[in-house]
C-alpha cells in the first residue's frame, strides 16, 4: 500500500503532465495494451494519438511522452553534441540483455557510439552505387512478384475465389525479400515460401525452408521488443510468465545472431578470396565490412575515431535496419496501394 500511494503521489504531482491513458502501479498501461488491444501495441497507440492528440503521455516502466508532429521531433534527430535530446530511450530496455550496448543506433544512448555506427550507417546506404543496388534488386523481385501472381491466375486458385489475392501478405514477404537482400547480398526466398502455401506447386528447398525461419524470427523480435519497451524489468525477471516470455524472446534473439554472424563470417571469406582489382557488391554488410580498411575506395591511415566496425557493431546493424526496414517499407507499400486503388 505504501508503494501504491507513492506511485500515485508522484503521478498526480508530476512536473508538466500531459493527458493520456491512467497508469497502474508497477506495469503502466499494460493492462489496457492486453485487455482493451489484445496485446496489438499499434492499436493502443492509434487510440491513444485519436483520443489525446499530437502530444500526450504513456506509462510502461517509466513516463513516455509521445510526440506526433514533425517539429516536434527536430531537436531529436540532430547528431549535435550540444542537443539535449540524445537519448532514444529509456532504461526499461537493458543493452546488456540484447546484446546492444554500445551498439547499433535505435536502442543506442551512448552518444559517441551512437554517431559512429549512424555515419556508418548512414553512409553506406546513401551511396550512389547502393541506389542502383536497389533499383536493381526491386525490379528482379517485382519481376520474381508478378510471376507468382501469373502462375496463381493461370492455376485459376484467383479465378475460382479459392484463394483472395492478399496484398498485405505478398507485400510482407516482398519486402523482406528486398531488405534482406540489399543489406546482406543474399537472395532470400520469403515470396517463394509464400507461393507454396497457395499454389498446388511445392517446394521442400532448404533455402525456402531457412528464409520461412528467419522470417518467422524476424517478426517474433520486433514484437519482442515492445515486450521488453512495456514490461518492467522486475516482471520480467521475476514473474513466471513475463519471464518465460522474456526467455523465448532472448533464445529467439540468439538464434537471429548466430544466423547473422554466419552471414557476415561468410561475407568477410569472400572479400578475403577476392582480389584487389576485382570490384565488390554494394550491399550494406560489404560497405560496413570494407569501410576504412584498404578495400575502401576512400581508405587512408587513421586513429581510433575512424576505425573498421566488428563483427558484433555489423551484427547489430543489420538487425535494426532489417527489422525496422521491413515494418516501414511495408506499410508504405500498402498504403500506396490503397490509394492507388480508391483514388
Amino acid at each position: 500500500m505504501t508503494y501504491v500511494a507513492h506511485y500515485y503521489y508522484n503521478y498526480f504531482t508530476r512536473v508538466n503532465p500531459l493527458p493520456g491513458p491512467f497508469p497502474f502501479p508497477l506495469i503502466g498501461n499494460v493492462p489496457q495494451i492486453y485487455l482493451l488491444f489484445y496485446g496489438d501495441a499499434q492499436m493502443f497507440y492509434d487510440y491513444c494519438y485519436e483520443k489525446y492528440g499530437n502530444i500526450h503521455e504513456i506509462y510502461d516502466c517509466d513516463r513516455s511522452i509521445i510526440l506526433c508532429r514533425r517539429e516536434y521531433l527536430e531537436n531529436f534527430l540532430s547528431l549535435s553534441e550540444k542537443n539535449a535530446h540524445w537519448m532514444r530511450f529509456n532504461n526499461s530496455i537493458k543493452p546488456e540483455e540484447f546484446g546492444t550496448k554500445g551498439k547499433g543506433i535505435l536502442f543506442n544512448n551512448n552518444f559517441k557510439s551512437w554517431v559512429f555506427n549512424r555515419q556508418f550507417f548512414s553512409q553506406a546506404i546513401l551511396s550512389p552505387k547502393f541506389t542502383d543496388e536497389a533499383i536493381d534488386w526491386i525490379n528482379k523481385l517485382f519481376d520474381e512478384l508478378e510471376s507468382y501472381w501469373n502462375k496463381l491466375f493461370l492455376e485459376e486458385i484467383i479465378k475460382e475465389n479459392k484463394v483472395q489475392l492478399d496484398f498485405s501478405g505478398w507485400f510482407n514477404n516482398f519486402t523482406n525479400d528486398i531488405i534482406i537482400s540489399l543489406l546482406t547480398g543474399e537472395k532470400y526466398y520469403s515470396m517463394a515460401a509464400y507461393f507454396t502455401t497457395l499454389s498446388d506447386e511445392k517446394s521442400q528447398s532448404a533455402m525456402i525452408n531457412d528464409s520461412v525461419k528467419l522470417a518467422q524470427a524476424l517478426r517474433k523480435q520486433l514484437l519482442g521488443v515492445s515486450f521488453f519497451l512495456f514490461i518492467p524489468s522486475f516482471l520480467r525477471n521475476y514473474i513466471p510468465f513475463f519471464k518465460n516470455k522474456a526467455n523465448d524472446i532472448l533464445n529467439n534473439m540468439g538464434f537471429l545472431n548466430q544466423r547473422l554472424d554466419a552471414i557476415i563470417k561468410r561475407r568477410r571469406n569472400e572479400i578475403d578470396n577476392t582480389s584487389l582489382d576485382e570490384s565488390l557488391p554494394h550491399d550494406m554488410l560489404t560497405s560496413m565490412i570494407i569501410k576504412n580498411t584498404p578495400r575502401d575506395d576512400n581508405y587512408f591511415e587513421t586513429g581510433e575515431a575512424n576505425r573498421s566496425m566488428t563483427d558484433s557493431e555489423i551484427r547489430v546493424n543489420l538487425l535494426e535496419g532489417i527489422i525496422t526496414g521491413t515494418h516501414k517499407i511495408r506499410e508504405i507499400l500498402i498504403l500506396g496501394f490503397f490509394y492507388t486503388v480508391n483514388f
